[in-house]
């Protein structure tokens, strides 16, 4: 998104626009021409502009033509502009425009920062040096500015064009021996984190600057100077997780022919788990750690109050057919398939008893707004479902149920990539005699470790920029 502002400067950090003052408006041949606000760009009628150089303007259909006196322009005293478009006719070119025109009862308005740039003018200012500096990771960036008159401001429009580009728009013309700079400090490589800067055509002059890595940045335009530092982005690591181990206390989850009980299981895989975790660098905290019953509302609680990157809980399968069996991963959203719908009831009666009064179902609208937040991380709960299904299935030898989606309660109100691991059926002969073994249960606490980092290096790219 790009931010703008004119006025009797104060600093602007990307994101972030600082106003000192507005501009009431600017100079153009000696005569003072309004300037009107949309949003937070500066805009003048093309109609005085022309005017006050002593020039021609009619309009044709949807295009504005200004023509100014032979005095002020050497051969190509024209310019066509064209309703609700960013391009300007002018000889034989088309010049890009930062923002486009609007018109307002028959008459054409057009951003203020370009005038400097597009038009000719009698006090024009003037890029002349570019020089940088590094003080650590920081480097600082100083544009001189020569011809700002006393008294006025250099217009500046900053574009945040992606995390490892910035454009800053400027005003001002450069003369050759600015561009030559800009040249010479691209072709030696740069400085430090910044790695590239390069003069984009179009009306005033636009400065790209392309870094390294990802960086922050700030510009502050005084005393005939654009000041510049950057620093690198502080990089986002993927490091807390949750795991919940499923059922505990007088529910004992899912129980097998052998008597084997779903929260006995899947507390030792959870333990096994957070371990190899641990030993991968990761932050690891378990809603439970024994034997006892913990709340639907205290597991939320539990996962937010740490802030954690990622939620997995981990539950064992159960189903009126003996023979189905198999390992799949759940992500909060609507259940695609009466299986689906079938496990997420199952796993749901557990908190039964505690809905009606838990503060997850206070209200439709914070149930909207929560829906609004989690839909955030739908994705990444998939991602982070399908890298676990993938390396557990591998690691354990299982049969592949595939990533599946179902309204799991355990999943809702926590704002993070979620998941729910169903590590296999008791109800099935084989594979309750495999989940009572503890080499298969460190099987399959590697294979979903191994899932984990898989995508926490890929979500740790993205949310860094790379």
């Amino acid at each position: 998104m790009a931010d703008r502002a004119c006025g009797r400067l104060a600093g602007v950090v990307f994101g972030l626009v600082v106003f000192a003052g507005l501009c009431p408006g600017i100079e153009i041949a000696g005569v003072q021409i309004p300037v009107r606000k949309v949003g937070d760009v500066s805009y003048v009628g093309l109609y005085q502009v022309v005017q006050a150089y002593g020039g021609r303007y009619w309009r044709v259909n949807d295009r504005f033509v200004a023509v100014l006196p032979a005095d002020t322009v050497s051969m190509w005293p024209e310019y066509v502009f064209i309703a609700d478009s960013a391009v300007v006719l002018h000889a034989g070119r088309r010049i890009g425009l930062s923002t486009a025109p609007y018109v307002e009862e028959g008459q054409l308005y057009i951003p203020a920062l370009v005038l400097s740039g597009l038009l000719p003018a009698p006090r024009v200012p003037v890029l002349r040096t570019l020089e940088t500096a590094r003080r650590g990771d920081t480097v600082k960036v100083i544009v001189s500015v020569g011809g700002v008159p006393a008294g006025e401001s250099l217009g500046f429009r900053v574009e945040t064009l992606s995390s490892l580009e910035y454009r800053l728009m400027l005003g001002a013309r450069c003369d050759s021996g600015f561009g030559r700079q800009v040249a010479l400090l691209s072709l030696t490589g740069g400085c430090g984190l910044l790695r590239e800067v390069r003069i984009d055509s179009g009306a005033g002059t636009n400065l790209l600057f392309m870094f390294r890595r990802p960086a922050t940045g700030s510009v502050e335009v005084k005393s005939g100077q654009v000041r510049l530092a950057f620093k690198p982005r502080p990089e986002r690591r993927i490091r807390r997780i949750v795991l919940d181990p499923g059922h505990g206390g007088p529910d004992p989850g899912a129980v097998g022919r052998q008597g084997t009980q779903e929260k006995a299981i899947v507390l030792d895989l959870a333990k096994r788990l957070k371990r190899r975790l641990e030993e991968k660098g990761f932050e690891v905290k378990l809603t439970r750690d024994s034997d006892v019953h913990v709340p639907l509302v205290e597991r939320c609680r539990m996962a937010n109050g740490v802030k954690p990157d990622m939620f997995i809980s981990v539950h064992a399968n159960a189903a009126p057919n003996r023979d189905a069996c198999g390992f799949e991963v759940y992500f909060l959203s609507e259940a695609k398939t009466d299986w689906d719908r079938a496990v997420a009831a199952r796993e749901n009666a557990a908190f039964a008893e505690e809905l009606p009064d838990s503060s997850l179902v206070k209200d439709a609208l914070g149930l909207i707004l929560a829906d609004l937040a989690q839909n955030e991380f739908l994705v990444e709960s998939s991602e982070l479902a399908a890298a676990i299904q993938d390396k557990a299935v591998r690691a354990g030898r299982v049969k592949d149920r595939g990533v599946r989606q179902a309204n799991f309660h355990v999943l809702r109100n926590n704002y993070m990539p979620a998941v729910l691991v169903e590590c296999g059926f008791l109800t099935n002969r084989s594979e309750e005699k495999l989940l009572r073994q503890g080499e298969h249960r460190e099987k399959l606490a590697r294979g979903i470790a191994e899932g984990v980092v898989e995508f926490a290096r890929a979500y740790e790219r993205r949310l860094n920029g790379y």
